[in-house]
Parts: C-alpha cells; sequence; structure tokens
C-alpha cells in the first residue's frame, strides 16, 4: 500500500512539474514580444503627448500685439504675421497630434492579444507556483513518516481549491491550448525542410 502511494505521489509531481515547465516556456516566448509592445506603446504615448503639448502650445499663441511681454526684436511698426499663417499652423499641429493618437490607438489594438495572453499565461505560472510551494512544505511534513499515504488527499485538496474545482491542464482549457499551440510551432517550423514554403 506505501509503495503504491509513492508511486502515486512521483507520478503527480512529474506531472506537475511538466504543467510548470511548459508555462513557463510558454510565459518566457511571450517575454520579448510583451516588452517590444510595452516599449512601441511608450514610445508612441510619449511622441502623442509631444504632440499635444504642441497642439496645446499653438491653439494657445496670440499674436504679439496680444503677448504679455512685447518682442523686442520685432518693430512696433513691423506688420503683424497674417492670421492665416497662424490658423495654418494651428491645422498642422492639430493635424499632428490626431496621426500620433491614431498610432498609439492603432498600436494597442495590435498589441492587445499579446498583453492579455502574457496576462493569463503570466497568472496561470504564478498560482503554479505557489501550489507548488504549499505542496512542497506539505512534502517535508508528511513523507518523513508515515503520513505519506494522506499526501494525495492533500494534494488533491490544494488542487481543488488552489483551482477553484476546474482543470488547468485539461485540453479544453483555453491558457492550456494557447501554450501548447504556441511551443509547438516552433517544433513544426523546425521540423519542416529548409526552402519549403507553408
Amino acid at each position: 500500500m506505501r509503495t503504491w502511494c509513492v508511486v502515486l505521489v512521483v507520478v503527480w509531481l512529474g506531472g506537475c512539474a511538466s504543467a510548470m515547465k511548459r508555462d513557463g516556456q510558454c510565459l518566457a516566448s511571450l517575454a520579448p514580444e510583451y516588452v517590444n509592445a510595452h516599449e512601441e506603446l511608450a514610445s508612441l504615448e510619449a511622441s502623442w503627448r509631444a504632440a499635444l503639448r504642441r497642439r496645446d502650445a499653438e491653439l494657445g499663441s496670440l499674436p504679439p500685439l496680444f503677448a504679455a511681454k512685447p518682442d523686442r526684436s520685432v518693430s512696433p511698426l513691423d506688420p503683424l504675421p497674417p492670421e492665416s499663417d497662424l490658423a495654418a499652423r494651428q491645422e498642422q499641429a492639430r493635424r499632428a497630434e490626431g496621426r500620433a493618437y491614431a498610432e498609439l490607438m492603432d498600436a494597442k489594438v495590435r498589441h492587445r492579444p499579446t498583453l492579455e495572453w502574457y496576462g493569463k499565461v503570466y497568472e496561470r505560472f504564478r498560482t503554479r507556483l505557489d501550489e507548488e510551494q504549499i505542496l512542497s512544505e506539505v512534502r517535508l511534513v508528511l513523507v518523513a513518516g508515515p503520513g505519506v499515504i494522506f499526501y494525495p488527499i492533500v494534494h488533491w485538496n490544494v488542487h481543488s481549491v488552489i483551482w477553484d474545482g476546474t482543470d488547468p491542464d485539461a485540453e479544453s482549457d483555453p491558457v492550456t491550448r494557447y501554450c501548447a499551440d504556441r511551443l509547438s510551432e516552433p517544433a513544426a517550423s523546425a521540423a519542416r525542410p529548409a526552402g519549403q514554403a507553408e
């Protein structure tokens, strides 16, 4: 009976380790895309904010006649810049801000799947780490004595509570399916003969 329990514990540990390894590899494969997405979004947001400041400055600009401090380099007899120049600069600043905002929104839409999947896979991996930490503490207590026969029951209870009764390793689980598909892509492309079209 005890030998059967020990075998069962080893099998369960192997399953947990392989699932954690798969989720870790999936997370690692997503990390470069996640970092690139964040860098691009940060750069586009900075560009949009700069364009917004330029637009606000142009819209707030007044002809020199109404400025708080007169420009000493301009003679009071010099003609004012035509209103059409001011209007053209304001319109140009408005359009530049609109383009910058549109680029930022396009990038957010384009990167949304990467950011969402990274969040889901990260949460899955973190939950697996929490489960493993709890179970390793239980193993330290139970494996040293005859209590090892209760480990499968404790493991099942901890697993049920942490995963809220769902099976994270089921083929129908979206994160498991996503990671399996993602990790099979490099293997499939590596197995494809050179020069063969997809």
